[in-house]
């Protein structure tokens, strides 16, 4: 599915809260939603609709980061030029208000990709004669697992929101109340228990980067996670070790996040992006991320870099000799890189080929993200890759994080053998030693810490230490943590239905 486009549809799925009753007035002369998906083809691209509002960018675009490692001990963030950058600095400072455009965008973004599933939900009954029974099923199950991922990127930002499983009014949108967390959690739950058996284990190579039955399984272990479910976890991680995931060598670790490796044997689902299609700069009109953002060649692309800062350096938490760390984050004149232009490695930053890298790289003031940076040199910040925005592919569930998630369950059902072995697997591909005969506690932190270096800049930080209780570790690194669990539900929502705020 890489080189399709999402669909967006012209029929009326409800995007965000309404008050107006012309919505409500149907088109006779056309197609609407009540004539639409008599047949398999709409009923196709219905399903593919569902997937486009994880490229906007409150979601895996750009808000994935922002709301993932941006307030973390993870990253430092002062620059705020822009319309953008001030938004994403107040989230880095915890400045949160429901006015936020990023806390806005999650919102509408996932309460649009859970309309759409809904609105397939509710009307594959109507298609006329399905090719067969699996391809029903599997329409079913991606619409399932779908509102499964954007209910989960709500409840894990806001805590209690409305849990909407149905095409309602909108006078019934308007009037809706907050559903309790652990309701919205048990739904995703049975959302992805049900998708993981309607789901293909696979697709052929023209769709791959739609959901299967391993994506179910492997948002399933990290809701279980949250959900304190260990053997549940456990349950689902194992049914993803039968479907034919393994990890990339060692070598081809950084190829994951480069564009040069998309959807690999340690794919379970990525957010698909596909270069060239322009409207860059409007989330409803691009298949691309604006991650050029953090490129180190742009001289207001000055946007969250790895931690270094007062006495916290983040470089400081890998052990010697784990190849995620130069994968991970590019130290000034330490690192090098390989130029495909000049067909050797090159000392990061290669001031011989390009002259106009920022100046805090220059001096060696700040750290570089690695991880989605493209592998061409020439795409590295400059005019070209800064309107052509980034095409790489945005890992929404890997094998190694269930792997993790595996080891997580175990250690907390006191499995701790087990619970080495599966975290053994993720130390040996970082050419790291392994692990043996550690107490549960010891053991716990070690997860811990393999995970944040593993999963880092991959928007995990924030929900980890948070479903840990240990938000706190934010302030320990120097950043102006005032204890905020939940982002604030946007003020617009408030506005229209003041039932959200109670």
């Amino acid at each position: 599915m890489k080189k399709v486009l999402f669909i967006l549809m012209t029929v009326p799925f409800l995007m965000t809260s309404c008050q107006e009753d012309f919505i409500e007035k149907v088109d006779k002369n056309g197609l609407n939603s009540d004539s639409f998906m008599q047949f398999e083809s709409q009923a196709k691209e219905a399903v593919t609709s569902i997937y486009d509002p994880l490229t906007h960018y409150g979601m895996y675009n750009w808000g994935f980061m922002i709301f993932g490692d941006g307030p973390t001990d993870n990253i430092e963030n002062d620059w705020g030029d822009g319309n953008w950058g001030p938004a994403i600095v107040n989230i880095h400072n915890f400045n949160w208000d429901g006015s936020n455009t990023f806390i806005v965008r999650r919102w509408n973004s996932s309460y649009k990709g859970i309309s759409r599933a809904n609105f397939v939900l509710a009307n594959l009954d109507k298609v006329q004669n399905f090719s067969s029974e699996s391809v029903r099923n599997q329409f079913e199950g991606e619409a399932l697992f779908l509102r499964a991922l954007y209910y989960y990127n709500l409840v894990s930002a806001y805590g209690d929101v409305p849990l909407i499983t149905s095409l309602l009014s909108p006078d019934e949108i308007n009037n809706i109340s907050k559903t309790a967390e652990s309701e919205v959690w048990a739904q995703i739950d049975a959302d992805l228990a049900k998708a993981s058996t309607l789901l293909p284990a696979s697709y052929p190579a023209e769709e791959v980067g739609r959901a299967t039955r391993g994506a179910a399984f492997g948002l399933l272990s990290r809701v279980r996670l949250w959900t304190k479910d260990y053997a549940g976890a456990e349950s689902a991680a194992n049914a993803v070790d039968g479907l034919g995931y393994s990890l990339v060598s060692s070598d081809d670790y950084v190829k994951m996040f480069d564009g040069r490796m998309e959807n690999s044997s340690e794919s379970l689902f990525e957010t698909q992006l596909v270069a060239g299609l322009g409207g860059l700069w409007n989330a409803h009109a691009t298949e691309q991320s604006i991650l050029m953002h953090l490129y180190p060649r742009l001289a207001w692309g000055d946007y969250m870099h790895p931690r270094r800062k007062g006495t916290y350096d983040i470089v400081d938490i890998f052990e010697t000799g784990d190849i995620r760390r130069e994968a991970s984050i590019l130290v000034p004149y330490e690192d090098q890189l390989f130029s495909p232009t000049l067909g050797e490695m090159r000392t990061f930053p290669d001031t011989e080929t390009h002259d106009d890298f920022r100046s805090n790289v220059v001096n060696n003031e700040v750290y570089q993200m690695r991880k989605f940076i493209s592998n061409d040199d020439n795409l590295w910040g400059g005019p070209a890759g800064f309107r052509e925005g980034v095409a790489i592919n945005i890992p929404v569930v890997r094998y190694a994080e269930v792997i993790l998630n595996k080891a997580e369950a175990l250690v907390e059902q006191n499995q701790l053998p087990q619970a080495e072995s599966a975290l053994n697997l993720i130390r040996v591909r970082a050419n790291l030693p392994t692990v043996s005969g550690l107490t549960q506690s010891a053991l716990r932190e070690q997860i811990k810490q393999d995970r944040r270096i593993e999963l880092i800049f991959e928007g995990h930080r924030f929900g980890d230490l948070k479903r840990w209780g240990e938000l706190s570790k934010i302030a320990d690194a120097g950043l102006s943590y005032g204890g905020q669990v939940n982002f604030p539900i946007p003020t617009q929502e408030g506005d229209i239905n003041p039932n959200l705020m109670e």
